[in-house]
C-alpha cells in the first residue's frame, strides 16, 4: 500500500470517531466529510475495474455532495433550537436518508456498488454508515414525533431492497440491494433499540464475505452470502434477533413489523439464487484452504446457534 493510501486511510478511519466523539454539530460535520474525503481515492484503489470504478465514484460523489450540503443546512437549523418547524427536521432526516441510502433516496446504491471492487464496497457499505447512524438515533432521541416516518420509511427500504435484488444478476448490484435492505432495518434498529448490535454483526458478516471474494473461496462465498440472510444457524440471525427482541419489549405496534418481515421472506430468493450458484461452481473444485473454510464456517454459522442460548 502506497503512503498515500495510508494517508487515506487514517483520514477514513478518523472521520466517523470524530463525527461520534465531538460535541459540536460543525465538528461533527467536518468528520463526516473527512471520512467521504478519505474514501473516494479509496475507491478508485481496484485496477481491474477503474473504467467502472470512475463512473461509480463520480455517482457517489455527486450523491454525496448534495447529501452533505443538505445536512450541513439542515443540522444548522436542526441543533439551533429551530427544531420547532418541522421543515428543518424533515430536511435534516432526509439528508441523512440520501447518506444512507434509505428508501425513497436509495437510487444510487445499486449502481455504484455494481462497478467498485470487493475492498472499496465495504468501505462503502460498512464504515460510511457509522455516523449517520449515530445522527439517526440523535433525531429519534431529541424529535419523537419522528419514530413513526423512520419505522415506515425503513420498512419501506427492506421491502424495496429485497424487490430490487430479485431482479439482479450481478452479485455486486445484488450486495448494493441487500445494503439498502439491511440499511431499512438499521433504521427500525435506530428507533426500538439493538442498531449497534446489528451493524456490528453485518459489518462482520459482509467483511468475511469480502475477505472469501478476495481469496476466491467460492463455497465460503456462497455461506457468506446465504449468512446475510439472517436464517437462523447464521451469525446474522442475532441482529435480527436483537431488533425484534427490543420491539417485543418496547411494546410497539406490530404493524410496523409487517414490512420487514415480508422483505426478509423475499429476499430469501435472490440470496439462495446466488447461493446456489456459487455452490454450484465450487462443488467441481478442490481447495486446499479447509482449514480457513472450516474455522470461517464456524464463524458465521455456529455462533448463531450458541446465541440462542444466553438470549
Amino acid at each position: 500500500m502506497s503512503s498515500g493510501n495510508i494517508l487515506f486511510s487514517l483520514v477514513l478511519f478518523m472521520g466517523p470517531l470524530i463525527s461520534i466523539s465531538s460535541s459540536n454539530w460543525i465538528m461533527c460535520w467536518v468528520g463526516m466529510e473527512l471520512s467521504f474525503l478519505g474514501a473516494v481515492p479509496l475507491l478508485l484503489s481496484d485496477k481491474s475495474f477503474m473504467s467502472l470504478s470512475k463512473e461509480s465514484v463520480i455517482k457517489y460523489f455527486c450523491v454525496q455532495a448534495l447529501g452533505s450540503g443538505l445536512l450541513m443546512l439542515g443540522g444548522v437549523m436542526y441543533y439551533m433550537n429551530y427544531s420547532s418547524l418541522w421543515f428543518w427536521d424533515m430536511l435534516f432526516l432526509g439528508s441523512l436518508f440520501m447518506k444512507l441510502g434509505v428508501f425513497p433516496l436509495h437510487f444510487w446504491v445499486p449502481s455504484v456498488t455494481a462497478g467498485l471492487g470487493w475492498g472499496p464496497m465495504f468501505v462503502l457499505l460498512a464504515w460510511q454508515k457509522v455516523a449517520p447512524f449515530a445522527f439517526l438515533i440523535n433525531v429519534v432521541e431529541n424529535s419523537p414525533w419522528v419514530v413513526p416516518m423512520v419505522c415506515v420509511f425503513g420498512g419501506a427500504s427492506a421491502l424495496t431492497g429485497a424487490i430490487i435484488g430479485m431482479n439482479q444478476t450481478s452479485v455486486r448490484a445484488m450486495l448494493g440491494s441487500s445494503s439498502v435492505a439491511h440499511t431499512g432495518w438499521g433504521c427500525i434498529g435506530a428507533t426500538f433499540g439493538g442498531l449497534w448490535i446489528y451493524f456490528s454483526i453485518y459489518c462482520l458478516s459482509f467483511g468475511l464475505l469480502m475477505m472469501f471474494f478476495m481469496l476466491g473461496e467460492e463455497m465460503m462465498i456462497g455461506l457468506g452470502i446465504l449468512s446475510l440472510s439472517g436464517l437462523p444457524p447464521f451469525v446474522m440471525f442475532i441482529g435480527k434477533w436483537s431488533v425484534l427482541k427490543m420491539f417485543l419489549f418496547g411494546g410497539w405496534d406490530w404493524l410496523y413489523l409487517i414490512l420487514p418481515i415480508v422483505s426478509a421472506l423475499l429476499s430469501l430468493f435472490f440470496y439462495l439464487k446466488f447461493f446456489y450458484s456459487f455452490y454450484m461452481s465450487s462443488s467441481a473444485k478442490i481447495t486446499n484452504k479447509k482449514y480457513f473454510s472450516i474455522c470461517s464456517f464456524v464463524l458465521i454459522s455456529i455462533s448463531g446457534v450458541l446465541y440462542l442460548f444466553f438470549a
